[in-house]
C-alpha cells in the first residue's frame, strides 16, 4: 500500500491515476480534503483504502450528497447520535452510533448527511470492484450488495479490531508497515464480505476434478469461440494443466468431454437464435461454428430430438 493524502500527494508520490473520484467527493463533502489517507496499491485489492475521518463541532451542517460504486465501513471513535442521514433524498433516523460501533454506509444511495455535533471515526473505503475481486478469487458467487440496516451501527468486534489497528498508521503514515496495511485491507474486506455479503467458498471439488477458477476460465474460452473453436492445448494452458491432466480433469467436473461441452453450448446459442425466425438456419448453423445447414440439421436431430425446423415451430407454437 502506498501512502496518500486525497491532495494526491506525499513524501512517497501521488496515486497513478489521481485518487478516486468517489473518495475525493466523500472527503469534499464532509469539508475534509486533507483527512489522512492509506490507499491500496495491490491491483487485486481494487482500490481499497483506509480513511480517518474527524471533525470538531464547528464543522457542522448539511453535506453534499455523495454517490459512488462503494460503501464505507465505519467505526465511530465517538458517540454520535445528533444527525440526519439521506439516502437518495430519504430521511434514515441514526441508531446506536456509539464509540466501538461499526456502521455500513452505501455510496451507491446518494448519502447526504445534516451534522449537528462532533465527529470521529476511522473507515475502510471498499469499492464494490474489490468486492468482485474477493469472490471472484473464492470461487464464488458476485456480491453485489452488504446486508445491513441503513442507519444503524451495530456491535462487531472484528470490524472493530481490525479498523483500530490502523489508527497508528494512520496517525503516523511515515512509519507505515506496507505488509501489515496490505493484510488488514485483505482481513477486514475478507470478513465484512463473509459477514455481510453472504461470500462462501464453493463446494470441495471432487478429486481429479478442475478448480472453480480452472472449470471457469475454460467455459469462458468455449463460450467465447463458438464459431471457430479452441484447441485442447489452449484450454489446458489457459487452466496450467496439461492436455492429459486437463481431459481428464474437465470430465470429472462435468461429466462431458471438452468438445462434448462445445457442442452442448452450440446447440444452446442455436435454440436461442432458433426464436427469431427472421435467421436462416444456414446462417444460424454458420454462426454456432457448425459446418453447414446440413451439419447443424444432423447434430440437432440427433441430440435435441428433433430438426431445427421443428424446433423452431414449436416455439412458435
Amino acid at each position: 500500500m502506498e501512502r496518500v493524502a486525497t491532495g494526491g500527494h506525499d513524501d512517497t508520490g501521488q496515486w497513478a491515476d489521481g485518487p478516486p473520484s468517489g473518495l475525493r467527493a466523500l472527503t469534499r463533502s464532509l469539508d475534509l480534503p486533507h483527512a489522512p489517507v492509506l490507499a491500496t496499491r495491490a491491483a487485486c485489492m481494487s482500490g481499497m483504502a483506509f480513511l480517518a475521518l474527524s471533525s470538531g463541532a464547528e464543522a457542522v451542517g448539511v453535506t453534499t450528497a455523495v454517490r459512488d460504486d462503494a460503501f464505507l465501513i465505519a467505526l465511530q471513535l465517538r458517540t454520535c447520535s445528533d444527525f440526519d442521514l439521506y439516502a437518495d433524498g430519504r430521511l434514515v433516523r441514526p441508531r446506536d452510533f456509539d464509540a466501538g460501533n461499526v456502521a455500513i454506509f452505501d455510496l451507491r444511495e446518494n448519502l447526504a448527511m445534516d451534522r449537528r455535533e462532533a465527529f470521529s471515526a476511522v473507515d475502510l473505503y471498499l469499492p464494490q470492484s474489490a468486492l468482485a475481486s474477493l469472490a471472484e478469487d473464492a470461487g464464488a458467487a458476485r456480491i453485489d450488495t452488504l446486508r445491513h440496516d441503513a442507519g444503524a451501527a451495530v456491535r462487531d468486534l472484528v470490524a472493530r479490531d481490525l479498523l483500530s489497528s490502523i489508527r497508528p498508521a494512520l496517525a503516523m503514515p511515515a512509519q507505515v508497515n506496507q505488509l501489515f496495511l496490505d493484510h488488514v485491507a485483505l482481513a477486514l474486506a475478507t470478513h465484512v464480505a463473509h459477514g455481510y455479503g453472504g461470500l462462501r467458498p464453493p463446494p470441495a471439488a471432487q478429486p481429479g476434478a478442475l478448480a472453480a477458477w480452472q472449470l471457469r476460465r475454460a467455459q469462458e474460452l468455449l463460450r467465447a469461440n463458438l464459431a471457430s473453436g479452441v484447441s485442447l492445448a489452449e484450454l489446458a494452458a489457459a487452466c496450467e494443466l496439461s492436455i492429459r491432466q486437463f481431459t481428464r480433469a474437465f470430465r470429472a467436473s462435468t461429466g462431458l468431454s471438452p468438445h462434448g461441452a462445445l457442442v452442448r453450448m452450440r446447440l444452446e446459442r442455436a435454440k436461442d437464435l432458433l426464436a427469431d425466425p427472421r435467421l436462416a438456419l444456414g446462417a444460424i448453423a454458420l454462426d454456432c461454428g457448425f459446418a453447414d445447414q446440413s451439419h447443424f440439421t444432423r447434430v440437432f436431430q440427433r441430440r435435441v430430438g428433433m430438426s431445427p425446423g421443428a424446433y423452431r415451430r414449436l416455439r412458435r407454437r
